[in-house]
């Protein structure tokens, strides 16, 4: 039996760092790690008994959910952090949405965050060697780093399963918001047949309701349809996916993507562009994604040959993705088990 850890996780259930938390959280349990939830919906909830333990914290952590701007948020990290050790427990943090060029004008906020965040910890876990080059890309320094791939979940599947009927339809998932390439599907849709649809299975960010009219008016200069499904429940997530015609993962800056896993776990090879974290994913997994050149005419020519051989879009028998949440949870638990140093 492991140390006995407390586990952080803040924030709304459909969140992404939320849920990958509490799939964690049962997968650890199973794992045979004595670990109890604290579980919130708002960070600022936080009070000097989140630690129950003497030997571990672990928190997920993304600043958005833990203060109003990445200021608020590495501060309220840096005092349940010292609170923690005081009583003497380690603390350490899974980090996501780690700070990169595309935030921008925020991108100096989120990185002084940051770097407070690991300050704080004894370790941390990030999700993907290219968050680890992040850090570094960020000049954050952190002595004690672990990658963890986030887990896929992976399903006995007959694939692929009968063409569905109804147009054929280009899809991307997760939440709506400017970079994560909705615009750019519709604008590599501008030659095909207008009885293509573009789907985005999600629902918009919060603050950009805007961008769902903007992108169904770029669609409709086209002739094309442009749907929102709104939030789809685990239980219809698969069928949901199967049903399109061309899975896309288009967002150029993801750090580590839950959407591109939840693609794999329903049988899909999305389309996605060439960067340091799509090759990464196909170096350890071969397969999986179908790559092309970030750019437009990438994009527009893989959408097209896509299309034509809609085989292409699912994975091949012999193709196994991991890892699986029963190895990610036992790579925790071997991170959990290191001698503190």
């Amino acid at each position: 039996m492991t140390s006995q850890i407390t586990h952080l996780v803040a924030g709304p259930r459909r969140h992404g760092v939320v849920r990958f938390g509490l799939e964690l959280q049962a997968n650890l349990r199973r794992a045979g790690c004595d670990v109890s939830l604290c579980r919130l919906l708002k960070a600022d909830a936080l009070h000097r008994t989140v630690v129950t333990s003497r030997n571990g914290l672990h928190v997920q952590f993304t600043d958005r959910l833990f203060g109003a701007d990445p200021a608020a948020a590495g501060e309220t990290f840096s005092a349940l952090a010292a609170d923690a050790h005081i009583r003497g427990a380690r603390v350490t943090a899974t980090l996501h949405d780690l700070p990169q060029l595309s935030d921008g004008s925020n991108l100096r906020r989120r990185t002084l965050a940051y770097r407070r965040v690991t300050e704080a910890c004894d370790a941390i876990v990030v999700s993907s060697g290219h968050e680890r080059d992040l850090l570094h890309d960020s000049r954050i320094e952190v002595a004690d780093v672990t990658v963890i791939p986030l887990p896929i979940h992976v399903r006995d599947l007959d694939l692929p399963p009968p063409r569905a009927a109804g147009p054929r339809s280009l899809g991307v998932l997760g939440f709506l918001y400017p970079g994560k390439g909705h615009d750019d599907v519709i604008a590599a849709a501008a030659d095909l047949p207008s009885d293509v649809e573009v789907v985005a299975i999600g629902t918009p960010s919060a603050g950009h309701d805007d961008l769902v009219a903007d992108l169904r008016h770029a669609a409709a200069r086209q002739g094309r349809r442009f749907e929102v499904t709104g939030h789809i429940r685990d239980s219809e997530l698969t069928k949901v996916l199967q049903r399109v015609t061309v899975p896309i993962a288009a967002h150029r800056h993801v750090s580590a993507s839950g959407s591109l896993n939840a693609w794999l776990a329903a049988g899909r090879r999305p389309l996605a562009p060439v960067n340091r974290y799509t090759a990464e994913v196909v170096r350890r997994n071969p397969g999986t994604l179908t790559l092309y050149p970030d750019t437009p005419a990438g994009l527009r020519s893989a959408v097209t040959t896509a299309l034509e051989r809609p085989e292409v879009t699912w994975l091949a028998a012999d193709v196994i993705a991991g890892p699986s949440p029963g190895h990610a949870a036992a790579a925790y638990l071997d991170f959990f088990e290191r001698p503190r140093t």
